[in-house]
């Protein structure tokens, strides 16, 4: 499974002025949403052997659309064009630019709480393991998964949301009991999916 990133190594390009300096403490951040029709199918490929079929190419595109629906965001004012989604750390950024109600608490360095039960930097946290995972393919369960849910008219924010309550279900014995990671019983519970 795909490691989670560690850190962002470098700053990506932004468009616009920052609004944090003209913001009254406490306001809450403008809206994040993705900007339509920002794909570039290249950027999602840039790994897949020339040698790669049309089947296999269009198969490993829905995939990672799915996985990163868009390459531009909006994070606490700051809007963010061309991010390069096969980039984890660019990747993580596009993810908490589809969480606006997460970015205030995400900018405060101090804050360690919840916002309706859930903790912002795990939720976030979870997601990128989840969007790894499909970016590799790895597990293929994940994709299967979610191409299952996507079948029964489930939303891609809801299916992710899915996936990552398995995911949490099994890595809670990781991190509460120190317990290895059972990689069997997960690929069982998202073929349950």
């Amino acid at each position: 499974m795909s490691p989670v990133s560690k850190g962002r190594r470098r700053k990506p390009k932004k468009s616009g002025l920052s609004r944090r300096a003209s913001r009254s403490p406490g306001s809450a951040s403008p809206p994040g949403p993705p900007v339509e029709g920002d794909v570039e199918p290249a950027a999602y490929l840039d790994d897949v052997p020339p040698s790669a079929d049309k089947a296999e190419v269009e198969s490993i595109l829905d995939r990672r659309m799915f996985t990163v629906a868009h390459q531009s965001t909006v994070i606490d004012g700051e809007r963010f064009d061309r991010l390069n989604p096969a980039d984890p750390d660019e990747r993580a950024m596009l993810i908490e630019g589809e969480h606006p109600e997460y970015h205030e608490s995400l900018a405060d360095p101090v804050f360690e709480g919840e916002l309706d039960a859930h903790s912002p930097r795990l939720h976030l946290t979870m997601h990128e393991v989840i969007a790894n995972q499909l970016w590799d393919d790895d597990p293929p369960e994940v994709w299967q998964a979610a191409r299952r849910l996507r079948d029964q008219g489930m939303n891609r924010h809801d299916i992710l949301h899915r996936l990552a309550a398995v995911l949490t279900e099994h890595m809670y014995p990781v991190l509460a009991k120190h317990e290895q990671f059972d990689a069997e019983a997960y690929r069982r519970a998202l073929n349950d999916l």
